[in-house]
């Protein structure tokens, strides 16, 4: 994406203000936006009063009240992301709508998924799933030398038993960003379903769906929108959804006619389930208008200027080893210091009330394995951090370094 091509591009933001809007921020480094980010006020504002009135007036009573404000959620998720408002579903968070969508393709055996290694861990379990009980296959996208997908192995790898491309655009264990848009027009020239996994990427990145190519889009509140936990956001292309039938379908995705007969609703809320975080609901409409006020150009453009600013100071830190790659890198800054585990990094950071996370676990296991990794202190930044951040953070590694 063009956006993507310029990263340095210098735009000034009231970074006061936004960080009036976070009063945490006086108090903490919060460098784990990839984990769980720092709600603005006017996000959790809108939660907690929801909740309050909710207490006050009851749950169904608030919700029939404020049922033109939740419906603004739509509005809101399609401006951000370039789509119509029927082409968004709401769900409790990334994987649930990944999952709605990925469940619905039907595959027989013999089927193809093709997919990257440094996909998410939630999403290599469904495709496994798939390998044992529909006998579906898998097939990794090679990568070059810097870590990015080969876009002419992909090309070789489809053929008419393909039924699905699907890869996560910013992997959780890596400051890489994929093409995503190379991979949707290889997607839309073959007729084939693309599905992306954004959870890393909405709210980091500018993103417009058509110019992607993308047949879904998942993502999560909670990371770099700063939204709540238990959100998240499906977006399916009409294209898709008008011939689509969710494998975990309810009342809520359809119109109930009698005993015997249903039909589905003609948008994308046929993926919803009836039973949803309302408040969560508001507050993530809310964060999404908040990134969408500030530009999503302009965040992407700060966050890729701090992040390259830390990348660079950690690798002048004797004993530390930098393992971003990829010729395109964000926000999220992963590193090690020799002969102490991360988990030990990440304590003593916090000690100095610096918030990071270790990438380990199931999260990034295939990909790790296929480098040689066990696990990864990742430090991820947003545009509300600021440089006089980054330096105290990289003088607290520095003093660690020298232990």
């Amino acid at each position: 994406m063009k956006s993507q091509t310029n990263p340095e591009v210098n735009v000034e933001l009231d970074i006061e203000q936004i960080r009036q809007d976070t009063p945490s921020c006086e108090s903490m480094i919060h460098f784990n936006n990839a984990g769980c980010s720092l709600m603005p006020e006017p996000v959790s504002n809108q939660v907690l009063e929801y909740l309050a009135q909710k207490q006050e007036f009851g749950g169904y009573e608030i919700g029939s009240r404020r049922k033109g404000e939740l419906e603004k959620f739509y509005t809101s998720a399609s401006k951000l992301i370039g789509c119509k408002p029927d082409e968004i579903a709401f769900c409790d968070g990334n994987t649930c709508g990944w999952q709605h969508f990925f469940y619905s393709l039907r595959l027989n055996s013999g089927d193809r998924i093709i997919t990257t290694r440094v996909d998410y861990g939630s999403n290599m379990v469904a495709y496994i799933q798939m390998a044992r009980t529909k006998d579906v296959k898998i097939n990794f996208i090679a990568t070059d030398d810097r870590g990015d997908l080969d876009i002419e192995s992909l090309k070789d790898l489809i053929n008419e038993k393909t039924k699905l491309i699907s890869i996560s655009h910013i992997p959780t264990g890596s400051g890489m960003v994929n093409d995503a848009q190379a991979v949707g027009a290889i997607a839309a020239q073959a007729g084939i379903p693309y599905l992306l996994d954004a959870c890393q990427s909405i709210g980091h990145l500018h993103l417009e769906v058509e110019k992607i190519g993308c047949t879904a889009l998942s993502a999560t509140g909670r990371k770099y929108l700063r939204g709540p936990r238990g959100t998240g956001v499906l977006y399916v292309a009409r294209s898709y959804f008008e011939t689509a039938e969710p494998m975990f379908l309810e009342q809520q995705g359809v119109n109930l006619i009698d005993h015997s007969h249903y039909e589905l609703i003609d948008s994308a809320r046929r993926f919803e389930n009836f039973e949803c975080h309302m408040a969560g609901k508001l507050g993530l409409a809310a964060a999404m208008d908040y990134a969408s006020e500030i530009g999503m150009t302009h965040i992407e453009n700060r966050i890729y200027k701090l992040a390259k600013i830390c990348r660079q100071q950690l690798i002048n830190i004797p004993k530390v080893t930098v393992y971003d790659h990829g010729a395109v890198q964000c926000g999220i800054v992963t590193f090690s210091i020799n002969g102490q585990h991360p988990s030990e990094t990440r304590s003593r950071l916090s000690e100095n009330k610096i918030n990071i996370w270790v990438s380990a676990g199931p999260g990034s296991l295939v990909d790790f394995q296929n480098r040689g990794i066990e696990a990864l202190a990742r430090a991820s930044l947003h545009y509300y951090n600021t440089e006089d951040e980054i330096e105290k953070f990289c003088d607290v590694i520095a003093m660690l370094a020298q232990r």
